[in-house]
């Protein structure tokens, strides 16, 4: 079982997050999973599978996020789809850190 270690605001754009132990690509949607029941009233509308990564566009109140994994690296982030600072992501950080 995974569980979230750290979820960090970072330069008020992204939030990087980490997990307790390694994890590969086959673990993602558990990953997504954990992460997403963690956030209160998001709405899920794009999942998106590639070779190494993948993301998950949802909307979270008024602002529309991408939850990001990369496998090789084990990085994982959410940032605004705009890729500029969000309003909600330092409220998110502290949600995904309880």
């Amino acid at each position: 079982m995974h569980l979230i270690d750290k979820a960090r605001l970072d330069n008020e754009d992204l939030i990087l997050i980490s997990f307790k132990k390694a994890w590969d690509q086959d673990d993602i949607k558990e990953l997504a999973d954990l992460v997403f029941s963690k956030i209160k009233s998001h709405r899920i509308i794009e999942h998106v599978t590639g070779a190494d990564r993948e993301y998950i566009r949802f909307n979270y109140h008024d602002d529309y996020l991408i939850l990001h994994f990369e496998s090789y690296s084990n990085a994982c982030w959410i940032e605004a789809e705009d890729q500029l600072p969000s309003k909600h992501l330092k409220q998110l950080s502290t949600v995904l850190q309880a």
